[in-house]
């Protein structure tokens, strides 16, 4: 049976990868947990991986696929496929705030200033229905006309 809300892909994932609970202290030296899909980190600073750990297996990953430009570096990094997930689900329809929930944005703000550019679409569609809602109604071809003169009514 699929979990309220979740997609079908989202349920074939959880029942293929168990999270990882990862315990650590947050900035106020609380115990925290979180699960996770991913191997944790087990050495240096902490036991969650760092973005630097990420960059640096993303680029590992980048060269051995290929993905390099004339320098020899990579031609991508985790922020770009960031950019490229927002950019692509912006142009292709999706709402604006619900692309900043997903990426994680304390305001919808830092959304529309960095991607607002990409939906000018919707604006365009927001100013034809507002002309469509103020024009006149036409009227039926059909409709019943006044007569000219009226009858005096004894």
């Amino acid at each position: 049976m699929q979990e309220a809300g979740a997609p079908l892909g989202e349920k074939a994932h959880l029942e293929r990868w168990e999270p990882i609970p990862v315990i650590f202290k947050d900035k106020a030296g609380r115990d925290r947990q979180l699960d996770v899909f991913f191997a944790p980190r087990e050495r240096g600073k902490g036991i969650m991986p760092t973005a630097t750990t990420y960059g640096y297996h993303f680029k590992k990953a980048c060269k051995g696929a290929g993905l390099v430009g004339a320098n020899g570096k990579p031609k991508y990094t985790p922020h770009a496929l960031r950019h490229f997930f927002a950019s692509t689900a912006l142009a292709n329809g999706i709402p604006i705030h619900e692309v900043s929930r997903w990426l994680g944005h304390k305001s919808i703000k830092t959304t529309v200033d960095i991607y607002g550019h990409l939906v000018p679409g919707a604006w365009h569609r927001c100013r034809e229905v507002m002309q469509d809602a103020m024009r006149p109604v036409p009227v039926a071809s059909d409709a019943p006309q006044a007569p000219e003169e009226y009858e005096e009514v004894a």
